[in-house]
């Protein structure tokens, strides 16, 4: 008999092994491990829940949902990120899936809460299935895709005539460089001090005002993404990359079955999104790429977003990601805002 409970501490080891015995596929194919410790990169996403099935003592299946605080409209909503939604292959296709999501409905429907998003692979349309046509309650709709770009670390500091970037400390100045940025997006962040906690902050100041700001953070030390697979044009292009990586000052490219050595643009934010700032910008988080031994630094963006118009030209590999939105509440109102507007998430929580 299957049965179904929150998660505790205890669960650490197995939730760690469930999520690294399934991957992605593709050209390449990645595992997601969440070691030492699953529940570390839940605490940085917010007030998290667990759900788990058992056969016995074994867990076959798990859930998370996470609350957040993002912006629509400018104003402050609450937002139930759901992910992490794994079911052992043995189990699959015998209604645990589901299941699963009732015991999540159960727990949120009551709080009286409204907006929840979950972000699947493109293509990957099998976790659709389980949130459809719930008594009650609106199909999750699709806001757009989401393009994460992965830049190759670059040898060399960027230069710039007028501006200079340096490492800034965390401050109620970048705090609200970066809440003015982000209160614009629909989903986007409301920064705090707590969120820039641990992570490497670079601005550019004119006329000692900040113009230009980005955020940096590892989060290998709580999820580490391990290449399983290669197809033969990607082995061969990452031999040919990494035999003239040395020559041409770019990052070596991943080997099988380690760790991809990545740092996360968590944030980025620079005046009038000026394409010349942005690339400086960019240029000199692939040189810290390099420097440190990273392999790429990725950020996640809108299809929409203004931004993924400035990297071209950029050596990068980019991914796409469907966004799903659900307002339990039926507010359509609240919804058109956030498809009218460009959506933010932040992928270095995901």
């Amino acid at each position: 008999m299957i049965e179904y409970r929150l998660a505790t501490n205890n669960d650490n080891q197995q939730l760690v092994e469930l999520t690294a015995a399934s991957g992605m596929i593709g050209e390449i194919s990645l595992r997601i491990d969440r070691k030492p410790d699953f529940f570390s990169l839940l605490k940085m996403r917010g007030q998290t829940k667990v759900f788990v099935a058992l056969e016995g003592d074994t867990i076959i299946g798990f859930l998370c949902v996470s609350l957040q605080q993002v912006y629509v409209g400018e104003q402050i909503f609450p937002l139930h990120y759901v992910g992490d939604f794994k079911v052992a292959e043995s189990f699959r296709n015998k209604g645990i899936g589901l299941q699963l999501c009732n015991e999540l409905a159960n727990y949120v429907v009551p709080t009286g809460a409204d907006l929840a998003f979950l972000n699947v692979s493109k293509g990957n349309n099998k976790p659709f299935s389980f949130f459809k046509n719930r008594p009650g309650i609106p199909d999750f709709e699709n806001i757009g895709i989401f393009k994460i770009h992965q830049f190759v670390g670059k040898k060399g500091k960027p230069l710039h005539p007028q501006y200079t970037i340096e490492l800034s400390p965390i401050s109620d100045e970048v705090i609200e460089f970066f809440d003015a940025h982000y209160c614009k997006y629909e989903l986007g962040s409301v920064i705090t001090k707590e969120k820039l906690e641990g992570t490497d902050i670079f601005a550019i100041r004119n006329k000692n005002k900040i113009i230009a700001a980005v955020c940096l953070i590892d989060t290998m030390h709580v999820k580490q993404n391990v290449v399983t697979r290669l197809s033969w044009k990607m082995k061969l292009l990452i031999t040919v990359m990494n035999a003239i990586s040395q020559v041409t000052g770019i990052s070596k490219m991943p080997v099988l079955n380690e760790p991809v050595r990545m740092i996360y643009i968590k944030y980025l934010a620079v005046n009038n999104r000026d394409e010349q700032i942005v690339k400086l910008m960019i240029n000199h988080v692939r040189n810290i790429v390099y420097e440190r031994s990273y392999i790429f630094a990725s950020i996640g963006l809108h299809e929409k977003d203004p931004y993924n118009k400035c990297f071209s030209g950029l050596l990068k590999v980019t991914f796409n990601s469907v966004g799903m939105l659900l307002s339990i509440k039926d507010n359509k109102t609240l919804i058109g805002k956030v498809k009218k507007g460009i959506p933010f998430q932040d992928y270095s929580l995901v």
